[in-house]
């Protein structure tokens, strides 16, 4: 059990750094967290109220990184405000086409945080956005090994996978531009042989439940990417994905299973699209020396892990998309290009581009 001063100080803090890391975006976010901040740190019975109810939510979790939290509220908040309808104190903010800050109040938050579901949905539910704008990570990568039109068989694994829609995405439309403007060439007709994600709370978009979820995870007026969502379950919903719940230390085993069972020219691609940070520091380290065991006992070319992953360093907020691959010369890291927290373009990296291309392509022919 926490300290409740020490988890209203987190949450404080989270709040903080979540607002100004994503301002000015998201004017019903930013106002009704502002709002929270100003209850928490009040000394009225209702902050006294609110702060401990936090803490008792959440006493028997750990947050990682310090958005989670308040997406995690934000997400709980729009669940019920869409599942509600418009007699949802927060409707008009949180769940309305053209959302409407000046509908968050004091009032309205606290009628709306009245709720149980609210807090039941933050205690047991997961940020799960399932952005498939992020499988850029795999489907430009298999263009460039050269697995188009069917033209190699691809065993296909997203570790971290949410709800499995981006082990879909290839049935989606591609709309990734490069820093010129041009489209970004992504594959197109893959052979996917096999379709497999692992999470440690895999959501099934199969239910009403599981898609209200996650159209709760979208934020609040981004209209495109809950296009984009609903395509995306459609996509899945005609045919599933094979979702087996794990740790992300099990995915090692579950690649070295299928790298057992190739044959011929086919590939197997894993990847994982901003899942880091919500690890531990020692299952992350597993992780990832597991990882980089699987690809180097792997023949060369026969496999390749792509990494969609924040890089916390970079002061431009650009996100790399990295291959980790097995080549003669042992396993090798190559930055292929960066782009936004939700890709819509594609700074190339011509020369890793083309390093990747003789490395892999090949391998496989």
């Amino acid at each position: 059990m926490g300290d409740l001063r020490t988890d209203t100080a987190a949450l404080i803090d989270d709040i903080a750094r979540w607002r100004a890391a994503t301002a000015p975006r998201a004017p019903s976010y930013q106002r009704l967290l502002g709002i929270v901040v100003d209850l928490l740190e009040g000394d009225s019975s209702s902050s006294a109220t609110l702060a401990e109810r936090f803490h008792r939510t959440w006493a028997s979790r750990t947050f990682l990184i310090f958005y989670e939290r308040p997406l995690l509220l934000l997400a709980s908040l729009r669940m019920d405000a869409l599942t509600t309808g418009t007699s949802h104190p927060l409707f008009a903010a949180l769940a309305a086409p053209e959302p409407d800050p000046t509908n968050v109040t004091e009032r309205s938050l606290l009628a709306a945080l009245a709720q149980d579901s609210v807090w039941t949905s933050m205690r047991t539910r997961f940020v799960q956005t399932n952005e498939t704008s992020r499988a850029v990570a795999w489907l430009w990568p298999a263009k460039l090994i050269g697995c188009d039109d069917g033209a190699r068989p691809v065993t296909l694994v997203e570790i971290g996978t949410a709800a499995g829609l981006n082990l879909v995405a290839d049935r989606l439309a591609s709309p990734w531009t490069t820093s010129s403007g041009e489209r970004l060439a992504t594959v197109k007709q893959p052979n996917i042989i096999a379709r497999q994600g692992i999470d440690l709370e895999p959501l099934d978009a199969c239910t009403d439940e599981g898609a209200n979820w996650l159209r709760a995870c979208v934020w609040a007026g981004e209209r495109d990417r809950l296009a984009r969502l609903e395509a995306a379950i459609d996509a899945f919903r005609a045919s599933p994905a094979k979702l087996i719940r794990g740790d992300a230390t099990d995915a090692p085993g579950l690649l070295r299973s299928a790298s057992a069972k190739r044959t011929g020219r086919e590939v197997v691609l894993a990847f994982q699209t901003i899942m880091r940070d919500y690890l531990p520091a020692a299952t992350r380290a597993t992780y990832e020396r597991e990882m980089r065991s699987w690809l180097a006992e792997s023949s060369p070319g026969s496999a390749i892990w792509l990494e969609l992953e924040l890089d916390h360093s970079r002061s431009d907020k650009l996100v790399p998309i990295v291959a980790h691959v097995r080549s003669d010369m042992g396993v090798i890291d190559l930055v292929l290009g960066t782009t936004g927290y939700h890709p819509n373009r594609v700074d190339v990296d011509d020369a890793a581009v083309a390093r990747l291309s003789s490395e892999l392509a090949p391998r496989l022919s």
